[in-house]
């Protein structure tokens, strides 16, 4: 599920999104945010010089985080790498134009009421996501039940299988 926040220079976007993100805490969220920054990988550090060389992205790992930089890429790249981690929500901010986005829009001028986003976002978050070629086949919600309750109980017959989340790759030769 993809949710856009727009909305006017400080009108709360982000505080807005913080919310949400620790209401939904037992949930993968993603945040693609906008910048309006040139760049945000600086000359003077190694992994500006592996991308500079030709490099095509640059993963810095420190004790406690970790970055991703590639060269500028845009929203709809963004959100296709976002998709690689399997969240549940993806929240993007900070955009001028989501208008051709299959997305939920909040926008801030109509002051909404983080309780009763929260709860359209979980009645709509899903249970299975299945890709074909990197594209996303949409699933209605009775085949989407269906799936899920089969291999759920398919899993769970299995020693180890009583996970809260179970990853399955395919990959058909």
């Amino acid at each position: 599920m993809i949710i856009a926040i727009k909305g006017e220079h400080n009108s709360g976007k982000t505080t807005f999104i913080q919310k949400l993100i620790e209401k939904m805490k037992d949930y993968k969220i993603m945040v693609i945010k906008s910048s309006g920054q040139e760049n945000v990988d600086v000359a003077g550090k190694d992994s500006y010089y592996f991308r500079k060389k030709g490099a095509h992205a640059s993963i810095v790992v420190a004790k406690n985080e970790t970055a991703l930089f590639t060269n500028s890429m845009d929203l709809k790249e963004a959100i296709n790498l976002a998709e690689k981690f399997f969240p549940d929500v993806i929240i993007i901010e900070g955009y001028e134009s989501i208008e051709n986005l299959k997305c939920t829009v909040i926008d801030m001028e109509e002051k909404p009421d983080v309780d009763a986003v929260c709860q359209k976002i979980l009645r709509e978050v899903k249970k299975i996501k299945i890709f074909v070629d990197g594209e996303e086949l949409h699933l209605n919600k009775f085949v989407e039940n269906l799936i899920y309750k089969t291999i759920k109980a398919m899993i769970s017959s299995l020693k180890g299988g009583d996970g809260n989340e179970i990853e399955i790759m395919l990959k058909c030769f």
